[in-house]
């Protein structure tokens, strides 16, 4: 175990933890296409099987389509995860979603035109995402890329406190010497298994594993995953627990945004007033307002053309998403002015 492969499980326990948060779950092995192998799970592709960092399901499917699956590639660098990286995303997309088991004797059965059994293999069929997590962001062409090529990409920077992107560089391979009687137990708790001693070193530790872990217990509670009608994703925050209870309580939500003046990137989700979340405005959004420098009017179409309607995903199991819609009405005076 070195340095590098600790920052990789600890970034996929977090992005697992988001999504399990938001009504997502773990997809189970089949023994077959997807299976566990080393500690890790993997699966299969049309040529070669890999490495699953984070599969899961998401809490709804959409209706005249296979079901969906999310697999997300996990890279904890240093520093910004460039174009290769997401490139290889794309093949991986298309190499899992292209696997067909096709046997000698499926062959030699479609010789057979009065044949009683479909020539093919009986087996549920998915059709799989996948995306890129990173800690300290991505360059802009492989950002270029991922948009262009609809893959979809999460930065810890971009949605937790900074804290704990500058924490993950100081996990060095002398921490591993320090750590490394326990690292089994850690690395199995990382990977999702029921290991109390590794969660215990964890929680009650004075590292900087365990200042991770625990300043990211206290905002995994606060984040909720949001999905455009574009398919962009963003992530929800905010700074009263009270308003998650407000969302889970009420389905005919209407919300004004605003943008913060020095900080163009951060925008605010503001419901009666009242009740507000905080998100970071996605990067592709975020270079065609850039396009315009950042004109005004500009951003009063981003927020008509992108945030007419927002599926906020929720862990209920009677309705696992709220929707939220724009305030046209407040838009529109705005449009007015």
């Amino acid at each position: 175990m070195n340095a590098s492969k600790l920052k990789g499980n600890l970034l996929e326990f977090i992005i697992r933890k988001l999504l399990l948060n938001s009504g997502f779950t773990n997809v189970p092995s089949d023994r077959l296409l997807i299976y566990n192998s080393r500690g890790l799970k993997f699966i299969n592709g049309k040529g070669s099987s890999h490495d699953a960092d984070v599969l899961m399901a998401p809490p709804i499917q959409m209706p005249f389509s296979y079901p969906y699956r999310l697999l997300f590639e996990c890279k904890a660098y240093t520093h910004r995860v460039g174009l290769s990286v997401v490139r290889n995303a794309l093949g991986l997309r298309y190499d899992i979603n292209e696997f067909e088991i096709v046997t000698k004797a499926q062959l030699a059965q479609r010789q057979n035109n009065r044949r009683g059994n479909l020539a093919i293999d009986n087996r549920p069929r998915y059709i799989y995402q996948v995306g890129v997590a990173s800690v300290n962001g991505f360059s802009k062409p492989a950002i270029e890329f991922a948009v262009n090529n609809k893959i979809p990409l999460i930065s810890l920077n971009w949605i937790l406190p900074e804290t704990i992107a500058r924490l993950f560089n100081e996990i060095t391979d002398d921490f591993i010497v320090q750590i490394n009687e326990n690292i089994d137990n850690i690395t199995s708790f990382l990977k999702g298994y029921d290991n109390q001693e590794g969660q215990q070193f964890i929680r009650s530790g004075d590292n900087v594993l365990s200042r991770i872990y625990n300043e990211f217990l206290n905002f995994e509670e606060n984040i909720l995953i949001g999905l455009l009608e574009t398919g962009d994703l963003i992530f929800i925050t905010m700074k009263n627990p009270e308003n998650i209870n407000f969302i889970r309580e009420n389905n005919n939500l209407v919300a004004k945004f605003h943008y913060n003046e020095n900080n163009r990137e951060q925008w605010i989700l503001s419901i009666q007033e009242i009740y507000n979340f905080y998100f970071h405005l996605p990067k592709r959004i975020i270079e065609l307002w850039s396009e315009e420098s950042f004109d005004y009017r500009t951003g009063l179409e981003i927020k008509n053309r992108f945030f007419g309607k927002i599926f906020l995903f929720v862990r209920d199991e009677n309705l696992p998403f709220r929707i939220i819609k724009l305030d046209k009405n407040w838009l529109n005076g705005l449009q007015r002015e």
